[in-house]
């Protein structure tokens, strides 16, 4: 069983990788190292198309896409393909020949779709699972090749018994909407997304003609995948064990200016500008308020915990947050005194 699992994520592992990673580790086996290079960059700057070259193995190749980044990945995978035909073994899902660039084919509509006009809407409700393709990521795809705008999705509909449950989505992209039903969301999201898909490939077979659905998913997989590392490797931060709660907001030269500040001072006599002061050393700061009839509330912040006193006069709340800031300072300085010591003793 074990053997299964440890199976399943090396195939997942494999997997996350993106065409230019599967191809520098083949070729840094070989002694080689891939030469990436953009020729050329045409078309507005809203709209621009970036050419790369891609070259190793006594092979070049070409590729171009809307962004550097996409354009290394296609011609990597371009190249990926060129060397499996030069019978070079090639990791999966890779390892495949280059997609003819040939128009696709019309592709009948479904009754359903082809029966409306344009701007119509029509639910369609179905409970056959759509095939293995994801028609969410092909039309994000086409949208983005292609600048139409992201698609639109909502959930307009939920009804039915809980074991029965029905749910309508709508995807919108521009004027252009279809609408369709099953029992879970993702399902109708994907028979919604289907639909416009289809649609448009249908009604813009001509200006859609270099599309390749296989490279469209390939990608959508790739930039998935980048994500996913991207989220994972994001540093968290983690506060070191050794220093108090209480002190996670300060660092050693701010409590020693706190220290000498509230040495210096005599805060019974005005422990209101006393307090401010001090606190002014240290970067905190002083808010102060009356609620009701002579109470009042002094907050110290940002501090941790917060530093929250109270008096019968704005004097008294002052100097019971000073006492309580003078107790804090004089354990924090014991604390230190006492792991020096425990140093020297070592």
């Amino acid at each position: 069983m074990r053997r299964g699992v440890n199976g399943k994520w090396g195939c997942i592992k494999k997997m996350m990788k993106t065409a230019v990673s599967v191809l520098q580790e083949m070729m840094v086996k070989s002694g080689q190292v891939p030469e990436y290079e953009c020729v050329s960059q045409s078309g507005p700057n809203h709209r621009a198309m970036f050419k790369y070259r891609c070259s190793c193995n006594k092979l070049s190749v070409t590729a171009s896409a809307r962004s550097k980044k996409e354009a290394k990945q296609e011609v990597a995978r371009r190249m990926l393909a060129e060397l499996f035909i030069h019978g070079t073994p090639v990791p999966a899902p890779y390892a495949r020949p280059p997609s003819p660039r040939s128009p696709s084919p019309d592709v009948p509509e479904p009754p359903e779709t082809k029966a409306l006009p344009s701007t119509g809407v029509a639910p369609s409700t179905s409970t056959v699972q759509p095939d293995i393709r994801s028609y969410v990521a092909l039309l994000k795809e086409l949208c983005e090749q292609y600048v139409m705008g992201a698609p639109q999705y909502e959930l307009i509909g939920d009804a039915g018994l809980p074991h029965q449950r029905q749910f309508t989505m709508s995807v919108r992209l521009g004027k252009h909407e279809r609408v369709a039903s099953a029992s879970t969301k993702k399902t109708a999201k994907q028979l919604a997304a289907e639909q416009l898909y289809k649609y448009l490939r249908t009604n813009l077979t001509r200006l859609t003609q270099d599309f390749v659905e296989e490279d469209a998913l390939l990608r959508a997989h790739e930039k998935a995948m980048e994500r996913y590392v991207e989220e994972k490797s994001e540093t968290i931060f983690r506060p070191p064990l050794n220093q108090k709660i209480a002190d996670y907001h300060l660092d050693k030269d701010k409590l020693n200016l706190g220290k000498e500040a509230l040495e210096a001072t005599t805060y019974i006599e005005d422990p209101v500008n006393t307090l401010v002061s001090v606190c002014a050393t240290m970067d905190l700061d002083v808010k102060s308020q009356q609620v009701q009839g002579d109470l009042w509330i002094v907050n110290v912040t940002p501090s941790a915990p917060p530093i929250s006193t109270a008096g019968v006069d704005r004097n008294e709340a002052h100097a019971s947050a000073l006492r309580y800031l003078r107790r804090v300072l004089e354990r924090t300085h014991l604390y230190d005194a006492e792991k020096d010591s425990s140093l020297l003793e070592l």
